[in-house]
């Protein structure tokens, strides 16, 4: 496998991080905390937030969890790792805003095609400039959806991302820049769909998940074009999300009944097929990426908390 150069995993840059203004003793100084997949506390902690909703039904107590549990027991410290490796206010200040711009793009192109899979080894930060670099490409055309614990968010948007951008959080660079990003896929959709249309005939292509999935239903004929299908399937959801349509859709709403609430209405059916502005995309995108709600449904070894 070859390595980007001057680049380091998310995960290892929070885990060099740290609040040089809290006490040397206290348990959040240090970003290794929040990353250390082998404290079994830590793991346990999300995954009884999880277990509301998963087994009980009850999403909003699982999401209230989330926050009190994890979010509030370990807070971002990414916000320094720039302060430390970039001294110099000027290099500071730019590689900050290199950072939020380029993950601003990556979020919007990732979108599009269904990028999955972003936990936190699969995104990298560049080291000498804090540009935001996305590795692994295999979970395409939202097959991150199709998980046994599902990726119901369009991007990766977790505090230690957040706090990365600065007091401002997602607004500002970011948004700026995702609404451009936006706007420039939208502009060039004809373009980039018939890019992607090729994908429609390339046996190199694997569509094993829903193949996979029709084969536990039934036999498939050996004529079948299931992955034909498929594939029209995934051009006409990129092709919805460069229209406007968050389409994303969570499979746990059918798969989990709801104990805390009642099902969702047809309102919000409805407002789910209908055409957003750049700017109304943007919002709900951000929203979603950052909803306690859906960062609970997520793999514990993805990191939702970081």
């Amino acid at each position: 496998m070859t390595r980007v150069p001057n680049t380091d995993s998310f995960r290892n840059t929070v885990s060099k991080s740290y609040n040089p203004h809290a006490s040397h003793f206290s348990a959040r100084r240090r970003g290794r905390r929040i990353t250390n997949f082998q404290d079994a506390a830590l793991r346990n902690s999300f995954l009884q937030c999880q277990e509301q909703y998963i087994k009980h039904g009850n999403l909003t107590k699982a999401a209230q969890d989330f926050n009190d549990v994890m979010l509030k027991e370990y807070p971002p410290v990414f916000y320094w790792w720039f302060v430390r490796n970039f001294q110099d206010p000027h290099k500071w200040f730019e590689a900050r805003t290199r950072f939020a711009l380029s993950a601003a793009a990556w979020a919007a192109v990732g979108h599009v095609i269904g990028l999955g899979d972003r936990h936190s080894e699969n995104i990298l930060l560049d080291t000498s400039c804090g540009e935001c670099v996305h590795v692994d490409f295999d979970c395409i055309f939202d097959k991150g959806l199709n998980l046994p614990r599902p990726e119901v968010i369009p991007f990766r948007l977790t505090p230690n991302m957040l706090d990365g951008f600065g007091p401002t959080g997602a607004e500002g660079a970011f948004t700026g820049g995702l609404k451009s990003a936006m706007a420039m896929l939208r502009d060039n959709r004809d373009i980039l769909l018939s890019v992607l249309d090729p994908f429609l005939r390339d046996p190199v292509i694997d569509w094993k998940r829903q193949r996979h999935k029709e084969k536990e239903n039934s036999e498939i004929a050996p004529n079948s074009n299931v992955e034909s299908d498929e594939a029209k399937r995934s051009i006409r959801v990129i092709d919805e999300r460069l229209r406007g349509i968050y389409n994303l859709k969570n499979p746990n709403s059918k798969k989990i009944k709801r104990v805390d609430r009642k099902m969702q209405d047809s309102h919000d059916e409805m407002a789910s097929m209908l055409p957003l502005s750049v700017e109304g995309q943007v919002h709900k995108m951000i929203a979603e990426a950052t909803s306690h709600e859906n960062l609970v449904q997520i793999y514990v070894g993805w990191m939702p908390w970081l």
